[in-house]
């Protein structure tokens, strides 16, 4: 008798929780059936389920709050989420989703540093100013993280380009607290700080080579990782 794979099981407990979120244009914050109407819709036990959702919780894709119930903690995509979800095996994806991110961020700081005015500087700032007072207090900095990342996005005046980066952003949310890290916000605390002045300064050479930097160390954590 071939034994039940509870690894796959409970992958595809996760699959079918995504599949409700994006099926259903649930957005973050928004919150997911009770256990119990999950694990009645899904046929599956009680402590399957929480297997499944506190592999979830560590890829900061849910969040569970006792007494409370289940919330979206980053957009769930069908396309996006299967990476995030099968990361142990589909690594070289994951790294290639970050390459794609290195090639257009250059392009887009490019644009941005060619149109920036002095009000977007001072946006800009205020944005890297509250990230930095969330990774102070050792609190969630990653929307503020994605907040500081979209701006510049957006300055680079390209709809198509800030399309595209903006569809990465569930994997921005994973990528900037990866695999249960919570060294690397630490490890990277200042590379904002730094990519602000590049872009103030107007510095783009320096800017690329900050933003070369933060992705290095990342993909150097992703694949030590796993």
């Amino acid at each position: 008798m071939k034994p039940i794979n509870r690894v796959k099981l409970t992958e595809s407990i996760m699959e079918a929780i995504v599949e409700y979120a994006s099926s259903n244009d649930l957005k973050v914050g928004d919150r997911l059936p009770s256990e119990r109407e999950l694990s009645s819709a899904l046929k599956v036990s009680r402590p399957l389920l929480r297997e499944a959702l506190r592999k979830m919780e560590s890829l900061n894709l849910v969040e569970v709050l006792p007494g409370k119930g289940i919330f979206i903690k980053t957009p769930l995509k069908n396309n996006m989420s299967y990476l995030v979800l099968h990361i142990d095996e589909e690594k070289d994806k994951v790294l290639e989703v970050l390459n794609i991110r290195r090639v257009l961020e250059k392009m887009a700081l490019e644009e941005a540093i060619k149109n920036i005015t002095d009000d977007e500087i001072k946006e800009l700032e205020r944005r890297v100013n509250l990230l930095e007072e969330k990774q102070r207090r050792g609190d969630d900095s990653r929307e503020e993280n994605w907040a500081f990342h979209s701006l510049i996005y957006r300055l680079a005046g390209n709809k198509l380009l800030f399309d595209i980066l903006d569809g990465l952003k569930e994997f921005h949310l994973f990528w900037e607290d990866p695999l249960e890290c919570p060294s690397f916000a630490e490890k990277t605390y200042f590379f904002h700080r730094e990519l602000f002045k590049c872009i103030e300064e107007r510095d783009l050479k320096r800017a690329h080579a900050v933003t070369d930097k933060l992705l290095d160390m990342l993909e150097g954590e992703i694949k030590k990782s796993y």
